[in-house]
């Protein structure tokens, strides 16, 4: 679908910009799928695909601004001013026109054509990331990275029954994923009342038409400045509030205090106006929480240590025990900006909870992502580990640390993350001078790696001699002919590891296709990541961190085979393979079964055993900086240059020279 999608935008491209051909492929796609799928809109006869295909005598871009004119006046709660500034006619000429209509022609878009429900909401929202990939700093005023929004939706975890609040919404994917979450947990994603503003009216539009092509006729997006004239508002003139916000605003935005309605939003204080309004955004945040609610923001970390009216402001809030978390994820994560960001977690005014109060967690995740050709991300691994560390409110050496509340204001309020978790890479110990001189490994700096090799069977006799009671010696092969026997010493404990992964492996599989075709398997990761982390962590080859992010990734990875395998069974997962791979999907019934859970094994497992792979040749990498470290000593060289010397003067003796 989304290959399709990208084709009617290559019919496009050079002829107008990202943002233009972005609203004839959503103004065609709008007019197919509901064409398509009867249900999702009512479609009067002038509005439908095969009155468009079969016109005569009218130009054809005239039947297409007539079809979505008609489409809009039949609909007006979904789509009232949806398409205004779209004029077929103005945009594009005959030719580009037929193209674009013979292509959508030939891309069916019922549910019976349709592998997922929300298969074509997914390749939409692919289309809006490659747009935002191409549209630069632009990007980043519509579209936040589907990986922040997952770990956002998750760090909040919306509950069907409640309301979630969008202030910024952009192209509306907070929304969207947050409606998925509850289905994916079990719970009616229609149960979910979904709110949200956004100034700009194309990137409005683009909201209400993302929540539209994922199924949501029934959300609240509104046209407005958000900072100045919030609208969703009661009978008596308050403000709404809401069970979860969860927004990424605009940042260093400018404002003037005069114009803001509701001042009573901004109760720790005011910020100057220009480039200023991060922390206005965050308190409109805190002002439209329900007293038991959660919220998570992205602000720019300037937010976190900037003095003056700011620094006020951030004394007051945590004051009150309104923030929870504090979050970093590094720079150059979003579109069109290369500046660090954070997440912050935030309380209605019931404020943390009875646990977790005097505290804020902070979590130094700039070494979580992954680095990108032109823009950094997250992956579900990196996720897992920041989300597992809140929930548990974990204290990891270089990662995150619950800081007390008096510690913050020793600090002057200051929230700067490095100030209370540095995540820089620990230093190498100093060079031990008495080894250097006279030879020799420091017991001490090899005790604290030994506990890596002992996990791979590997003990210290494999790998030095003793040299009295604080210091070894290299084994007479040298330390090169050591670290390259490390791989082999390894070797039996590591396939008692992937035996261990294997079996874990053979009995979860009949469990998971008990539940095939039942649509409960998807609720089974949980259970099944816990079960993975604790047959696999006693080994002590990995951490539970390396555990729980390959299991995530795998997860991830192989989600649209579980979606297939929680809906259709085993056979709908070879018709989907086969698809992929334009082969033919038949394979013998007694096979079916027994072929998928050995793809899905087979995968983990290998996942696994990367990484294993991987720490193995971190403890060859350790065995040999202690070699370029100690392995020669200044008595070992002054030994050699003596040999050298005497080497010299016997060669001179022998050519008659003394």
């Amino acid at each position: 679908m989304a290959r399709a999608l990208f084709g009617a935008a290559d019919i496009l491209r050079g002829r107008m910009d990202a943002s233009q051909y972005r609203d004839v492929v959503s103004g065609l796609l709008v007019l197919k799928r509901v064409s398509d799928q009867p249900g999702v809109l009512r479609v009067p006869e002038r509005a439908r695909w095969s009155h468009i295909v079969d016109y005569e005598g009218k130009a054809l871009g005239h039947v297409l601004n007539e079809a979505l004119w008609e489409l809009e006046r039949s609909n007006p709660e979904v789509l009232k001013g949806l398409f205004e500034t779209l004029d077929f006619d103005r945009r594009l000429g005959r030719a580009e026109l037929k193209a674009l209509v013979d292509h959508f022609d030939h891309i069916p878009l019922s549910d019976d054509d349709l592998e997922f429900g929300d298969v074509v909401g997914r390749a939409y929202d692919l289309i809006l990331s490659a747009f935002a990939d191409s549209a630069g700093k632009r990007g980043g005023e519509f579209f936040t990275p589907r990986s922040v929004v997952r770990l956002m939706v998750r760090l909040v975890r919306p509950q069907e029954g409640q309301s979630v609040y969008d202030p910024f919404a952009g192209s509306g994917g907070m929304l969207v994923q947050a409606r998925q979450y509850v289905e994916e947990h079990g719970g009616d994603g229609a149960d979910l009342a979904l709110f949200g503003q956004e100034v700009n009216g194309a990137t409005w539009s683009t909201a209400r038409l993302n929540l539209l092509l994922h199924g949501i006729t029934d959300g609240s997006v509104l046209c407005g400045d958000t900072l100045t004239d919030p609208l969703h508002s009661l009978q008596d003139g308050r403000l709404t509030r809401f069970d979860r916000v969860l927004t990424n605003p605009p940042f260093s935005m400018d404002y003037s205090e005069k114009e803001v309605r509701h001042p009573e939003r901004m109760k720790y204080g005011w910020t100057p106006g220009r480039g200023k309004a991060d922390l206005m955004n965050v308190q409109h945040v805190l002002a439209t929480l329900r007293p038991d609610g959660i919220a998570a923001v992205v602000t720019p970390q300037g937010v976190l240590f900037r003095g003056g009216a700011e620094a006020e402001i951030r004394r007051g809030f945590i004051e009150d025990a309104r923030l929870e978390a504090v979050i970093g994820i590094g720079p150059n994560v979003f579109h069109g900006t290369a500046i660090p960001a954070c997440i912050l977690v935030l309380r209605g005014t019931n404020g943390t909870s009875a646990e977790q109060r005097g505290q804020a967690l902070f979590i130094n995740a700039e070494r979580e992502v992954v680095t990108g050709r032109s823009q950094n991300h997250l992956e579900p691994r990196n996720i897992e580990k920041i989300v597992s560390a809140f929930r548990e409110w974990a204290d990891i050496p270089g990662f995150s640390r619950a800081v007390s509340l008096e510690e913050i204001a020793d600090n002057d309020f200051n929230l700067n993350i490095r100030r209370y978790v540095d995540a820089s890479p620990p230093a190498e110990p100093p060079l031990d001078v008495r080894a250097a001189l006279f030879g020799g490994v420091p017991r001490s700096e090899v005790d604290a790696e030994m506990t890596k090799f002992r996990a791979y069977g590997i003990d210290l006799a494999d790998l030095f001699t003793l040299k009295g009671s604080n210091y070894l010696d290299f084994l007479s092969d040298g330390c090169e002919a050591t670290a390259a026997r490390i791989s082999g010493l390894a070797a039996a404990r590591e396939e008692e590891f992937t035996d261990r992964c294997r079996s874990w492996w053979e009995e979860t599989a009949s469990r998971i296709a008990e539940l095939a075709g039942t649509e409960r398997l998807l609720m089974l990761r949980p259970r099944l990541m816990a079960s993975f982390r604790e047959e696999l962590l006693p080994a002590g080859i990995l951490d539970r961190y390396q555990l729980t992010g390959a299991f995530a990734a795998w997860w991830s990875d192989r989600h649209d085979d579980l979606r297939s395998l929680n809906f259709r069974g085993f056979p709908g997962v070879i018709d989907r393979w086969a698809a992929d791979g334009g082969r033919s999907s038949y394979l013998p019934p007694n096979l079916v079964r027994e072929r998928v859970l050995n793809v899905l094994g087979e995968d983990l497992r290998s996942r696994v055993e990367k990484l294993v792979a991987t720490e193995r040749q971190g403890l060859v990498d350790v065995y040999r900086s202690w070699g370029d470290r100690y392995e020669t000593s200044l008595m070992d060289l002054e030994r050699q240059s003596e040999a050298t010397a005497a080497r010299l003067r016997a060669r001179w003796e022998e050519l008659g020279y003394t």
